[in-house]
């Protein structure tokens, strides 16, 4: 039997932290995940989604293909979000964007220029496409944040292979912000050569602590860039807090993307994604979105604050955390982040991320979903402090 060489480039067997937590699972321990953001997990589902999807059903029974997606959603997207209906495509999620934007930018063994730290998503699904990431730099600066290595970037977009930028804003884990004259800086450098940039905004109104002086709120990439064309990637599972729905979106803005737009089609008509039931009820789901932020953004703040009040002392410190769903906590030097990670699943059954997961830097932090609710999370921040305390 042949499988194909791209399954191989993904890598095969599990990391010793995942082979042993499948082991725990599979001998029925009971696990307190600290790292999980299934947001169906948590009760962050809104039941409306549902009764919306049900009726949306209900008059989906006449097929009309559009490479785009339903010309109602798009117009409901624009709307919202601004630009023209035909910017945008329809997608069944964020990954699938991503897979579509790598086959439309790059030839077999091109690559995009990606963040590091960053989600580890983003590089299978690069290799899926033939294609390889180039690494870009950001550092952490303590009470600051997070601060791009703009001369890592410049050296990654100059590599002749280099064929976009991904840019996820806020970032993931880190929850960092790309600040208007950081993003004038990114698109500067793309339009030097004539480089479309990847805006990833799926985390983008789940604000948490206010931006410093001088960034003000956290602005849309594709409104600060100007220079190059910026492909906006969202969708609902974050924004509805809906992973299981399925319906993501890509916009074009900026100068030159309508050149895009034939080449896109192409591809979004070789795949057609999304069902007629959810881009139907597209329309109707987005007037949830401000209730379903609120509500999370009310959830993460007040983790953030339980977790600043477990470790705000005895060597911890909790990074700055500017937006998005994940924390990031240093503890005391007692072992390297990874044997930490296993130590802590083995003995005390705490599923944690630890930092090397997203290329943090050594000694890394490890990495802490804020979705729980508020009595789990503080009751496996207590239990994390005891474990990690009885090593010191």
């Amino acid at each position: 039997m042949h499988v194909s060489v791209r399954l191989a480039r993904l890598g095969g067997e599990p990391n010793p932290l995942a082979a042993a937590r499948s082991d725990l699972l599979a001998r029925g321990v009971a696990l307190t995940e600290l790292t999980d953001t299934n947001p169906t997990n948590h009760g962050l589902l809104d039941e409306r989604v549902l009764e919306i999807l049900a009726r949306a059903t209900r008059r989906a029974g006449r097929y009309d293909p559009d490479p785009r997606g339903w010309l109602g959603a798009r117009e409901a997207l624009a709307g919202r979000f601004g630009g023209e209906p035909d910017d945008y495509w329809l997608t069944a999620s964020t990954s699938q964007a991503y897979g579509w934007l790598f086959t439309l930018l790059t030839d077999p063994g091109q690559a995009v220029a990606t963040p590091t730290p960053g989600y580890p998503l983003i590089e299978p699904l690069a290799r899926l496409a033939d294609a390889r990431v180039a690494d870009y730099r950001t550092h952490y600066l303590h009470p600051t944040g997070w601060e791009y290595d703009l001369d890592t970037v410049r050296a990654a977009l100059a590599r002749p292979q280099t064929r976009a930028l991904v840019v996820v804003n806020p970032g993931n884990p880190t929850g960092a912000y790309t600040e208007g004259a950081t993003a004038a800086a990114l698109g500067e450098a793309c339009a030097a050569r004539d480089l479309p940039l990847l805006a990833d905004e799926v985390f983008w109104p789940f604000v948490l602590e206010a931006a410093p002086p001088p960034a003000g709120p956290p602005g849309r990439l594709a409104d600060a860039v100007g220079t190059t064309t910026v492909f906006t990637l969202d969708g609902l599972s974050k924004l509805l807090c809906a992973p299981q729905v399925k319906l993501g979106w890509i916009r074009a803005s900026g100068p030159g993307h309508e050149r895009w737009a034939p080449h896109l089609d192409r591809i979004a008509d070789a795949y057609l994604g999304v069902g007629s039931p959810v881009a139907l009820a597209l329309p109707e789901l987005l007037e949830l979105a401000d209730d379903a932020v609120a509500r999370v953004r009310a959830r993460l703040s007040g983790n953030l604050a339980t977790l600043r009040a477990v470790f705000g002392d005895g060597g911890y410190r909790v990074r700055t955390a500017h937006g998005g769903w994940m924390a990031l906590l240093d503890v005391p030097p007692v072992l390297d982040d990874s044997a930490l990670a296993l130590h802590l699943l083995s003995t005390a059954h705490l599923s944690v991320h630890p930092g090397w997961f997203y290329d943090l830097d050594s000694p890394a932090p490890l990495a802490l979903s804020l979705l729980p609710s508020p009595t789990a999370f503080a009751a496996g921040g207590a239990a994390l402090r005891r474990a990690v305390d009885a090593l010191a």
